[in-house]
């Protein structure tokens, strides 16, 4: 669900847990549960995906308009209201639902007449419409919005980065995988039906959503990591412990709570051991496989078949692993929102909510949005917190230094 250090929008709204308000709207309910078409022009559509500022980014149209859009399997579909307005669509009823941290959140909702991703287009899709404006530099990495998971079902979907291409079937067979091959058993609970699937770590078997719009590879709920098994199956010394921010959703920033980074010895999924897994706390449920296990894995939503497949990348990506601390854009500027205790960053003086005005001489208070964005961008993509850094602190009015080493504690 759209999690990462910039910004995210996600909502997970499933039908049985809406607010009885909403829940009264009978012909809401009927646009959400109504089939959407599928028209095939060939066996296997294609297109082209590309990660960007950690994001999965894909081209599509919407009512035949082009646009450009995040490929977020833990959310339903989400269009800006300008590019809604750019349609001149009808709004059918308004929604509420939570973001990925727990804020309640309404958004309108229409029905548009086709969704064209490659050469397969969906009919009749429930859509929901957002001002992405009111959150921090939406516009440099949400675009016109997000594709989700209510297009899935009907199709098998292969996710492959390293090709950089998504493919499309009626079947798993016709993406050349076999029907016999073991995967995960991929649930459908309903709208807005994002892929829900088993895991286990050890003997605690648990289920998770495979979430895209989290870049990281794996993040457990708080109550599934203070398991035994969980304990058991963490590398011995990995555990770090500090706290901040999960991220920033469709509500706004989420509170400063506690955090937890580990690694895992191993976790199952799928018919396959993934060894020395990177996982790291999540406050709400479910626990959550991200787009982080695409540097290793292809991976195949089969949902005609009911199942998740896992296919390794003939070359492998190495994970950026986490820092000691993380720098986000808000409101005020770039700020810490997350640090670890007893870290090098911890011990050097970072403090969370420090407003950072440079990094390595690269100024993070620019003056037009042009280069604000480009600037976000670069901390997303070649910023590594891991490294050695030299930062520029505003402390409420006074300039602080802080040098790194990238020291690892």
């Amino acid at each position: 669900m759209f999690r990462f250090t910039i910004v995210s929008v996600t909502l997970l709204l499933a039908l049985h847990s809406l607010p009885c308000a909403v829940a009264q709207q009978a012909d809401l309910r009927a646009v959400f549960s109504a089939p959407v078409g599928i028209e095939r022009a060939s066996p296997v559509a294609s297109l082209p995906v590309q990660i960007e500022a950690g994001k999965l980014k894909l081209d599509a149209a919407v009512n035949e308009k082009p646009g450009r859009f995040v490929f977020d399997t833990g959310s339903p579909t989400i269009l800006s209201s300008t590019f809604a307005a750019d349609l001149g669509l009808e709004i059918v009823g308004q929604n509420t639902g939570k973001d990925a941290n727990g804020v309640p959140v309404s958004m309108d909702v229409a029905v548009v007449d086709s969704m064209m991703l490659g050469d397969a287009t969906f009919r009749n899709v429930p859509v929901l419409i957002f001002d992405f404006a009111g959150l921090p530099l939406a516009d440099c990495f949400i675009g016109d919005g997000v594709i989700g998971s209510e297009i899935f079902p009907g199709s098998a979907w292969r996710i492959n980065t390293e090709a950089g291409e998504i493919q499309i079937a009626a079947s798993a067979s016709d993406l050349g995988l076999s029907e016999e091959t073991s995967g995960a058993p991929l649930y459908d609970f309903g709208y807005p039906h994002a892929p829900i699937i088993d895991y286990s770590i050890g003997a605690m078997q648990d289920k998770a959503l495979f979430d895209t719009g989290s870049g990281k590879v794996f993040s457990l709920f708080t109550k599934a990591m203070q398991s035994p098994e969980v304990k058991a199956a963490t590398v011995s010394g990995s555990v770090r412990k500090g706290s901040g921010s999960e991220g920033v959703s469709a509500g706004g920033q989420g509170a400063v709570t506690d955090l937890v980074t580990l690694q895992l010895q191993s976790l199952q999924i799928a018919g396959v051991s993934l060894q020395d897994v990177p996982a790291q706390s999540r406050l709400a449920p479910p626990s959550l496989l991200g787009a982080g296990v695409l540097s290793s894995h292809i991976v195949t939503l089969d949902y005609p078949g009911k199942r998740l497949l896992l296919e390794p990348r003939s070359a492998p990506v190495t994970t950026q692993s986490s820092g000691n601390y993380a720098i986000m854009y808000g409101d005020e500027g770039a700020e810490v929102t997350q640090l670890y205790e007893k870290s090098e960053a911890d011990r050097a003086g970072l403090r969370l909510g420090d407003r950072v005005t440079y990094v390595n001489g690269r100024a993070l208070s620019v003056p037009d949005d042009e280069q604000q964005c480009a600037t976000a961008r670069w901390l997303v993509d070649e910023f590594d917190a891991t490294q050695p850094a030299t930062l520029v602190i505003d402390r409420q009015g006074r300039e602080i230094f802080i040098e790194l080493t990238g020291a690892t504690d």
